[in-house]
């Protein structure tokens, strides 16, 4: 079931010391708020994305109404964490890719319903249109057409884990793709994709889509390490068309923030440049 958070905002900006037009784009798997410690600390992501200040993060992992994660409203808490954080509101798009039959949360009067876990958008200005489809394998594609983006698509997703995966990757990079096809000329495409750059199942996307990391490099324009889950590098930021720019790139190290990471996976950041007829 499709959440929406409205809050009141402020619009989307840019960076300080960047020139107008520059919009910051971040992918994080929060692995349900665990961080190295081990521990569930989910202040951990919270200050990861107000000190990263993207205008638009999407999130895997985030979960509802689980007990071993407190029974949080992490959706929620995220937005209300980061509006503490940055004095600024956050709007909060949710989408659940799976539940199970636990409601411990909801009769013990700590939640609203069944144990969840799905896909996130948070910014700072309003996400417009929100939609989903679903994929192979209890997965999902969840799209926002933020409006100072002029309405140009934008979606996150989340593919199959595990080593014996491959086919079932390969059918989601498919649909995928078949979703996005319906989206536009101009759209980002990002998040968790468990499949490695050379792994043949990511081969159609990177044919319909531009890789920014890669690019990013060969441009002198990235910073950070390559591996976003230990050394590989799973998570991406993929642009299509001519209206979106990409300026930089950033692999963040939040063990060098925090003393211990804030997930097993590092937070992707990019910049682009808009064009003024994104439609």
């Amino acid at each position: 079931m499709l959440v929406i958070v409205a809050i009141a905002v402020v619009g989307m900006r840019s960076r300080a010391g960047d020139t107008a037009g520059v919009v910051t784009v971040m992918t994080f798997n929060i692995q349900h708020g665990i961080g190295e410690s081990g521990k569930y600390d989910l202040q951990r992501a919270i200050d990861t994305i107000a000190k990263a200040q993207p205008d638009l993060v999407a999130l895997q992992e985030v979960t509802r109404n689980h007990p071993y994660y407190k029974c949080d409203d992490q959706p929620a808490k995220l937005a209300a964490g980061l509006e503490a954080a940055t004095g600024r509101a956050w709007n909060v798009v949710y989408e659940q890719e799976w539940f199970t039959p636990n409601v411990e949360c909801r009769d013990s009067g700590r939640g609203d319903g069944k144990e969840t876990e799905g896909l996130a958008f948070l910014s700072p200005a309003p996400l417009g249109q929100a939609s989903t489809t679903p994929l192979p394998v209890s997965r999902i594609a969840l799209t926002v057409k933020p409006p100072q983006l002029d309405g140009a698509a934008v979606t996150v997703t989340h593919l199959a884990s595990g080593k014996t995966n491959g086919p079932a990757r390969a059918k989601e990079v498919d649909a995928l793709l078949k979703w996005t096809g319906k989206l536009g000329p101009s759209q980002i495409v990002l998040g968790d994709f468990n499949l490695k750059p050379e792994e043949p199942e990511l081969q159609p996307m990177l044919t319909a889509f531009r890789d920014v990391w890669p690019a990013a490099k060969h441009d002198g324009t990235a910073s950070g390490v390559d591996g976003t889950h230990g050394d590989k590098r799973i998570d991406f930021i993929f642009v299509k068309g001519d209206k979106l720019v990409p300026v930089k790139a950033q692999t963040l190290d939040t063990a060098g923030w925090f003393g211990k990471a804030a997930s097993d996976h590092r937070p992707l950041v990019a910049q682009f440049r808009l064009g003024r007829d994104v439609k």
